[in-house]
């Protein structure tokens, strides 16, 4: 039995976006809530987690800034998933998004889009290696040298944390350490607030600037 999420699909309201909300509710087995305006985020707010999926160009013709601030202001725990981006998208548009879980291309195939989706929904990114590469430099400048300490993270925290540096997925992560996916996601999720972050690439940076290969089996 697959999991219920609570997606929003912004974008116009047309025919095309009308097949895709129904290609991805059947390929994810997902209901999708079609949002048009920005007072219709308030039908997302009351559940979490939340996911949504941002078209981009739909976005580009009705003032993206006012969109993000309605998302942070009504739905600042949902995950983000850009859909119809550039390919000279740089990480300068992305850290607008502060909680970005995946992106895809205007050419990108449906079956590639669905997969991604997919990861997103189980907890993990869904970035280019080289957009994840720039926004992580990004995150590591501008974050102030030793704002932040090892404080409050137990050992088994830590070590997830360093499995999460190579890049591992949570179902990765479960059978290197032999529990349940579950148990890591809630892991995660303690980690990621006692160290103030929002998302994985985040949590990765953070983890390359304060853990060292003190205790790594």
């Amino acid at each position: 039995m697959s999991v219920a999420h609570h997606i929003g699909l912004i974008t116009e309201d047309n025919l095309q976006a009308d097949m895709l909300r129904h290609y991805l509710m059947e390929q994810l087995a997902q209901d999708i809530v079609l949002v048009r305006q920005t007072e219709e985020l308030s039908m997302l707010c009351s559940v979490i987690p939340q996911l949504l999926l941002i078209d981009l160009d739909y976005l580009k013709g009705l003032h993206g800034s006012r969109w993000r601030d309605a998302i942070m202001a009504q739905s600042a725990g949902a995950r983000v998933v850009l859909l119809n981006a550039p390919h000279d998208v740089g990480h300068e548009m992305l850290v607008d998004w502060p909680n970005l879980s995946g992106l895809f291309f205007r050419r990108d195939p449906l079956q590639q889009l669905v997969s991604g989706i997919r990861r997103v929904l189980l907890g993990e990114m869904w970035l280019p290696r080289q957009l994840m590469s720039e926004l992580l430099c990004y995150y590591r400048d501008s974050q102030p040298q030793g704002r932040r300490q090892v404080v409050g993270l137990t050992l088994r925290e830590q070590e997830i944390l360093r499995y999460l540096m190579t890049g591992a997925s949570n179902g990765e992560i479960a059978n290197s350490l032999f529990v349940s996916e579950h148990t890591i996601k809630s892991h995660l999720y303690n980690v990621f607030k006692k160290i103030h972050v929002k998302n994985r690439l985040q949590a990765m940076q953070w983890a390359k600037e304060h853990l060292d290969a003190r205790g790594w089996h």
